[in-house]
């Protein structure tokens, strides 16, 4: 796992450090901005309600900017999760108080669930492929995620390690996301010319997560590397580096409150060139063009995140047939779902080593726990049935 994770942070920094522009209000059992190889099953649907915001001063006045997002997860088969986040509220309050409403939103399709080994670890691996839909009344917006106003076009590759196998999300989990996204920015309309004349970038995230009984703590740093930058007019342009710690708290079943901040660590891009100072030198073309020097920077230095995550629906049920129980195909499918090993190899898997010792016996001690609770429960029912009966 140190090997993996070593190669996966020198990736990062080998690549460049920059702003996270596309994998923004994620949902289901991804984090944050970082994907998660490990995919809803079938017919489990989430909601995810998300708040993001910045303040900052600027030309001597003080601005804010809020966005209001829904991220829509479904479990469509063993594999395949299907995502749609709209982004419901852009406020645009820099010059004048006009707001988007609503905003572009997104269209995802993951395949996911699917495993491998890599340094010795059983990783899971998926893929995803979506569109940005451009239907916001404006774009260009400063200190925000790129948006050319155009229809964006994205792949990614998702990889997660999860410390737990047979419950992927009640332990340690590590992810890994590397992506291409062509912003369709350019002024030709043939489809041949769709790597020319526009910009397209690389993106990538990483992130940790760890959950206790009501909380679950995640850490995530992410960004991405313009592979073409878009026109000097354009306010995203740079690059930059951002750290974001979160927390989620358990608030019952099937709903969890979360916070977070994108703390920026480090900012770069293009020169800036004030328009106050005359017109552009040669040479300085590809410079960035602002009004004036108030508006230095290419992101804010922090935004505060708020999130409310519910689980709609279960999955669908699959109940056990005389055909099934015979053959033992139910038992062998179930463990599948949960560990994408058969029964063969997860007794295999279990008798590896100490650890799996110590998996086993909690496991039997949970087992014997909630067996106490149903005879407890048992106990009383027998008890106040009889209480009835007597008081006939």
């Amino acid at each position: 796992m140190r090997s993996a994770l070593a190669f996966a942070v020198g990736s990062m920094l080998l690549a460049g450090p920059c702003l996270h522009a596309s994998n923004q209000f994620l949902g289901g059992y991804s984090l944050a901005n970082t994907h998660s190889a490990e995919i809803l099953d079938p017919g489990r649907l989430t909601v995810t309600l998300h708040s993001r915001a910045w303040a900052k001063t600027l030309a001597g006045a003080s601005y804010s900017n809020v966005s209001q997002a829904m991220a829509i997860n479904f479990g469509f088969s063993r594999h395949t999760e299907l995502e749609l986040i709209p982004i419901l509220y852009q406020d645009l309050n820099l010059v004048t108080a006009v707001y988007n409403v609503p905003d572009d939103f997104y269209m995802r399709v993951k395949f996911g669930g699917y495993r491998i080994n890599m340094f010795n670890q059983p990783l899971k691996w998926g893929l995803h492929a979506g569109a940005r839909i451009n239907s916001s009344r404006f774009s260009n917006i400063y200190l925000e995620p790129y948006n050319g106003g155009a229809n964006e076009l994205m792949v990614g590759s998702m990889f997660s390690w999860y410390k737990n196998q047979l419950y992927p999300q009640e332990g340690l989990s590590a992810h890994f996301n590397l992506d291409y996204i062509n912003h369709n920015d350019g002024n030709s309309e043939s489809a041949v010319s769709i790597f020319s004349g526009v910009s397209h970038q690389l993106e990538y995230a990483i992130g940790v997560r760890y959950p206790t009984q009501k909380w679950v703590f995640a850490g995530e740093l992410f960004g991405n590397f313009f592979l073409k930058e878009p026109a000097a007019l354009m306010y995203s342009r740079g690059d930059a580096l951002f750290l974001k710690p979160t927390a989620r708290y358990r608030l019952f079943q099937g709903v969890t409150l979360g916070a977070g901040a994108d703390l920026r660590l480090f900012e770069s891009g293009p020169e800036l060139f004030m328009q106050s100072d005359g017109p552009i030198p040669p040479g300085k073309e590809n410079a960035e063009v602002r009004i004036n020097s108030d508006f230095p920077e290419f992101y804010p230095p922090w935004r505060i995140n708020f999130n409310m995550q519910f689980e709609v629906s279960t999955p669908f049920s699959r109940f056990d047939t005389f055909g099934s129980v015979r053959s033992g195909s139910q038992r062998d499918w179930d463990m599948r779902k949960q560990t994408g090993l058969t029964q063969k190899e997860v007794v295999d898997w279990l008798g590896n080593d100490a650890q799996s010792a110590d998996f086993i016996d909690l496991e039997l001690e949970k087992i014997r726990a909630e067996r106490r609770k149903a005879e407890a429960d048992l106990e009383k029912l027998k008890e106040k049935i009889e209480k009835d009966n007597g008081g006939k």
